[in-house]
Order: structure tokens, then sequence, then C-alpha cells
């Protein structure tokens, strides 16, 4: 019978992920959590439910959402949504707030 292999050690999630991802790419991904935590917190629950975060693009915050009616309630709500964004996260972070149509699956 043939002696059994040691294993190595188990490496933590951390140290996994620091081989994967470049030094910049945990700031954006804070970043983008950041942005989610004050999107949830200021766009009423009735309306997360029709809308996703697509993308941060060139400061501009890119949200799909499934129909029109949507969007035009999501617009009355923009200047409070880029006031906190800014409030939080400091100006010029996210400076404008684009809806389409489409969840951008």
């Amino acid at each position: 019978m043939s002696k059994r292999k040691t294993m190595p050690r188990p490496l933590a999630v951390k140290d996994v992920l620091q081989g994967l991802l470049r030094p910049g790419d945990w700031q954006l991904l804070e970043q983008r959590r950041r942005i989610r935590e004050v999107w949830e917190r200021v766009v009423p629950p009735s309306l997360l439910a029709h809308s996703q975060l697509v993308d941060l693009r060139r400061r501009e915050l890119w949200v799909g959402v499934s129909a029109s009616p949507w969007v035009q309630e999501l617009q009355f709500l923009k200047p409070r949504i880029l006031a906190q964004m800014a409030k939080e996260l400091g100006s010029g972070v996210v400076v404008d707030v684009r809806f389409t149509i489409g969840r951008g699956d």
C-alpha cells in the first residue's frame, strides 16, 4: 500500500482573491458595494423590485428598469439619489444616473 500524500495547507479566501484581482480592483469593488448600499437606502422597495444597477461608466450610474412608468418614477427621485450619493460617496463619484428600459440581464 502506498503512503498517502500530504495535502498542502488550505489557503484563505482572501489570499486566493488577492492572486486573482489586481490592486485597483479592490477599490472598484468597494466603491460599487457602497453605491449599491446608497441606492438601496434611497430608492423605495417598490421601485427596487423593478430596477437593477447595471454599470458605472464615466461617473454615470446606469440602471436597467423593467418598464417606462418605473423610469418616470425614478426620474422624480433622481435629484435625491444624486444628493445622497454625493453626501455618502463624495462629490464627483456619481454625477448622473441614466435609466434604460430592460434589466441589463
